[in-house]
């Protein structure tokens, strides 16, 4: 009998790496083309200086960046890092994904959303904005998740559940503390993507809102905004969003003081957040539990 299929042989994840780096090829035509308002399918890949169309060997993800050093064949013009980054980590996001979470929903919801995020931190790097698209594929991600869960474990991993105590009268005197914890309760169950999309939302709503005040300007888009709610329908509402809300602060404001310290950046100018919370964002989406506990 041949041996059981299993998605940490090596063979199978360089396959998936490869198939990740010509994903990865495509998440750079939309990086570039979707801020302009340009189809993602046509007209095919072309020189950026010199107009040429791109023939198949110069298509080769990462291979034809080093073959070619990171130079346009036909007219000699050198082009951004950014294409073999992309196709390389996308790749990694293949691997890693099958690696970790093996034949899953999960897997393909993860690099679903690492992919859009990927997306989103170069556009938001070089356009200073977060089409609602990318935000809507991220939440519908969350929301296919939920329901996946719904279908094959019920709600014990698809929803959060709150605990309701029945009212008392009005009039009535309050209870004791006994009389609480005996008094009967009936449990409340609701989706843990639509609990997370409230709370992600919510909460940096609040943190733009407390920052504009502070700092007299706006300190947050509506772009990051949605896109924290979008992340809290896949990561839920629990401590792992709480955690990714931290540490893209975190990280925000020490990118924001080193690029203010090296004089990259004015304080006048607009740091744009989407990065970071992209690059947290994949982390959390590898760190987390299956359940979003």
């Amino acid at each position: 009998m041949p041996p059981e299929l299993s998605f940490d042989q090596p063979a199978l994840l360089v396959m998936l790496f490869a198939m990740g780096a010509v994903v990865g090829s495509f998440l750079n035509v939309c990086i570039f083309r979707l801020p302009e308002a340009e189809s993602i399918v046509s007209p095919p890949s072309r020189c950026g200086s010199c107009g040429r169309r791109l023939g198949f060997i110069d298509l080769v993800p990462v291979f034809s960046a080093l073959v070619f050093r990171f130079r346009c064949r036909y007219c000699g013009h050198r082009y951004s890092w950014q294409y073999p980054f992309v196709e390389a980590l996308t790749g990694a996001i293949f691997a890693g994904a099958a690696y970790v979470f093996g034949p899953s929903v999960e897997a393909a919801v993860t690099i679903v959303v690492s992919c859009t995020l990927i997306v989103i931190l170069f556009i938001d790097l070089r356009y200073l904005i977060i089409p609602d698209g990318l935000n809507a594929i991220i939440l519908c991600s969350g929301l296919v998740l939920d329901a996946y869960l719904l279908w094959t474990r019920g709600w014990a991993d698809a929803a959060v559940k709150f605990k309701e105590v029945f009212a008392q009268p009005l009039g009535t005197p309050p209870l004791s503390i006994d009389q609480e914890i005996a008094a009967p309760t009936h449990l409340v169950y609701l989706p843990r993507s639509i609990v997370g999309m409230l709370i992600g939302a919510g909460l940096f709503l609040l943190i733009s809102w407390a920052a504009s005040k502070l700092f007299r300007k706006d300190a947050m888009g509506s772009g990051d905004v949605k896109l924290a709610g979008a992340m809290g329908a896949v990561l839920g509402g629990g401590y792992v969003f709480l955690a990714y809300a931290l540490v893209s602060i975190v990280l925000g404001a020490v990118v924001g003081v080193v690029l203010i310290a090296l004089k990259i950046r004015s304080r006048r100018d607009q740091i744009p957040f989407g990065p970071m919370m992209a690059v947290c964002g994949i982390i959390m989406l590898f760190w987390k539990t299956r359940s979003r506990a």
